[in-house]
């Protein structure tokens, strides 16, 4: 399990998906993945905006997960 608060965890990785980044740092389960992922099908809802209103996650973690994905973004483009 990775450390959703220390980025040097998330060094060997490439591009993530949201999902993915909260999955490997254990704040979701496949489960949770999936719920999300099949009201997404119907609503057009961003999935940690899904989450939160059912409070699997917090605004916190939302807000570093999304910095962990844009600093994976970030360092591909710069490679």
């Amino acid at each position: 399990m990775k450390n959703l608060y220390d980025i040097n965890d998330w060094t060997d990785d490439s591009y993530l998906r949201l999902g993915e980044i909260l999955l490997e740092a254990g704040k979701i389960n496949l489960f949770h993945l999936s719920m999300v992922l099949d009201i997404q099908r119907f609503k057009k809802v961003p999935m940690g905006e899904i989450l939160i209103s059912m409070k699997v996650i917090n605004k916190k973690d939302l807000a570093q997960a999304l910095l962990v994905q844009e600093t994976i973004q970030k360092r591909c483009s710069d490679a």
